[in-house]
């Protein structure tokens, strides 16, 4: 049985993901050498992973139109460019100020570009089988997780942080602009339809859909928003600050780098796992209970005071981010189609970056403040249990605006 052209195109959105964001969070372990290369707080060194995911997820509003009109591989490929230039630029970095601009920059609209436009081809070519189609392709994003911490502490056991993110340049450029030339924006470009179904069958799926003004007029959307940026800010807080804060513990550099990594491994298993799962129970079911879950972990992540309990939190709360990562797109798709899903995910991902902003630079700053991470561990954990609260709230708002008596149609 020939292979459905849809998973060629999950893998090259696995490809490209993994590298995108293996390449933005493996700045947890630059994290210390950046911190002393420029003699810095950790509120200013997360800030400028804060401000680069803010900046990705603001591009990623345009990203998605942008590849409609100009074409996927075009808007992908420059992506690519765009994030290996700033990791060779960086390198070359003299002030935290200038890495601000370089790193900050090319890096953020790099994976803006990468983003939103892959995960949307994914949207496009599946229907039954999104949740999973969704969740594999996302897995990407666990994979580089875990292998570019890995890769990035190996380097700078040999070597300087700087030639270690030119040797992360370079990896961009070889790997991903392959993976750029293997994806098609929707089945339609090669007269196929979603799932392999029989063109015709269902030739106007991906035709279907609100208008992004329609989508942002729904009550729905906007409490999704919501519920997307409390549920995304202990992840940002874990990523950038885990190994800092294991080091601190008296945990060498190398095992403390391997907790990212683990966060990674557990996206890895996650994502599809969980992704799958939500084709049978319903992926908005399933959203809400990881929300809960998360809130429970941080109560781990809290009482933490030695490696193997960080490294058991790391692994789970990976598993359950990713399932929310993976699923978040999905019901996005299911509420308001795919006619206009770039820009629908777009904006919704912005406060993904708001997010980050709370997670990276206000953990610093307590740190800073207070010599520890107890009170950014508990907020996030309330904030956790308000995301689940959300979801509840977007759901009613939907349904309200879906039926005959809403005043949304």
């Amino acid at each position: 049985m020939k292979l459905f052209r849809g998973w060629t195109v999950v893998a090259a959105a696995h490809g490209l993901l993994a590298l995108a964001f293996g390449a933005a969070y493996s700045f947890g372990a630059f994290f210390k050498s950046i911190q002393t290369q420029f003699d810095a707080g950790r509120f200013s060194v997360g800030s400028l992973f804060a401000v680069t995911a803010l900046l990705y997820y603001c591009v990623g509003a345009i990203a998605g139109p942008l590849a409609d009109r100009i074409g996927l591989r075009r808007v992908t490929g420059a992506g690519i460019l765009l994030l290996a230039t700033g990791f060779a630029l960086a390198s070359r970095a003299t002030s935290l100020p200038q890495l601000f601009v370089v790193f900050g920059l090319f890096v953020g609209c790099g994976v803006g570009l990468i983003y939103v436009p892959a995960v949307v081809a994914v949207q496009r070519w599946f229907v039954r089988l999104r949740s999973r189609a969704s969740g594999l392709a996302s897995a990407g994003t666990g994979v580089g997780t875990f292998a570019a911490p890995l890769f990035a502490g190996w380097l700078l056991e040999q070597q300087s942080w700087q030639i270690a993110m030119q040797w992360f340049a370079l990896a961009i450029l070889l790997l991903g602009l392959p993976a750029v030339l293997s994806i098609v924006g929707q089945p339609a470009q090669l007269g196929l339809a979603p799932d392999g179904d029989p063109h015709g069958a269902q030739s106007g799926a991906q035709a279907r859909g609100m208008e992004l003004s329609q989508a942002l007029r729904s009550g729905g959307f906007w409490w999704l928003f919501l519920a997307i940026l409390l549920a995304s800010v202990s992840l940002f807080a874990a990523l950038v600050h885990i190994a800092p804060m294991a080091q601190g513990l008296g945990i060498d550099a190398t095992s403390s780098q391997l907790l990212i990594a683990l966060i990674g491994a557990g996206n890895v298993l996650g994502r599809p796992l969980l992704g799958s799962l939500g084709d049978r129970l319903g992926a908005l079911r399933l959203l809400t209970g990881l929300s809960i879950l998360l809130a429970l972990l941080h109560l781990l992540w809290w009482q933490a005071h030695g490696w193997a309990a960080l490294a058991l939190f790391a692994v789970l709360f990976g598993a359950a981010h990713g399932g929310c990562i993976a699923l978040f797109p999905a019901v996005a798709a299911h509420w308001f189609g795919t006619l206009r899903l770039g820009a629908i995910l777009g904006i919704l991902y912005i406060s993904v970056g708001l997010a980050a902003v709370i997670g990276a630079s206000a953990s610093g700053w307590v740190f800073d403040r207070t010599g520890g991470y107890t009170l950014a561990i508990l907020v996030s954990a309330a904030l956790a249990l308000l995301a689940a609260a959300a979801l509840g709230l977007a759901a009613r708002a939907h349904r309200f605006a879906s039926s005959p008596s809403g005043t949304s149609k």
